[in-house]
This record gives C-alpha cells, structure tokens and sequence, in this order.
C-alpha cells in the first residue's frame, strides 16, 4: 500500500479535499416537464445534480439540494385562457364557476 493510501486511512480523507472558499451552496437540479413523457434525458440532470452536490460536500460545503418537479407554466395557462372562454363574465360568476369545474 502506497504512503499516500496509508496516510488518507489514518488522517482521514478530508486532507486531500481542495479547500473552498464558499461555505454553503444550493444545487438544484432534475427538472422535468410533467406535462410529458419522462425519458432517459431527464436522468442526466439528476446525475449532473447529485454528482456537483457530492464534489461539494467532499470539500466540506454544506449544500441544501433542491429538486423541482415540472414546468407548469404551459397547464396553467391553458387552464386560464379555458375559464376565460367558458367564463367571458367571471365576475358575475361568482361561486357558480367553481362549481362547475368540479363537475
């Protein structure tokens, strides 16, 4: 066994961890689109994510990982240009509309 090995075993690892000056960092990462099929693609971010997360914690960082799930921009504003064609008098509406959504 190398000098190097031996003294990473008795020392610790954290010795041969780069020195950082950020202390704290958020990654966030794996955004799919809900709205869609999910696909191997979207494996790379969360691999890209995870892997950039586990470089920093190896050099002592603390980081807060943040994973978002879909882009629903898309639904909502379909959503809102549907009540606005159903509804063209929202206002006069009032509980009425809602209800019958759940219809």
């Amino acid at each position: 066994m190398t000098q190097h090995i031996q003294n990473m075993l008795v020392n610790g690892i954290e010795q041969w961890a780069p020195i950082l000056s950020v202390r704290k960092a958020v990654v966030d990462f794996s955004s799919p689109n809900i709205a869609k099929e999910m696909h191997v693609g979207h494996l790379r971010s969360t691999i890209m994510g995870d892997t950039l997360a586990r470089m920093l914690e190896f050099s002592n960082v603390e980081v807060l990982r943040r994973n978002h799930v879909g882009d629903w921009g898309t639904q909502f504003g379909m959503l809102i240009k549907y009540l606005f064609e159903q509804f063209p008098n929202w206002e006069d509406a009032g509980d009425q509309a809602i209800g019958d959504l759940q219809v």
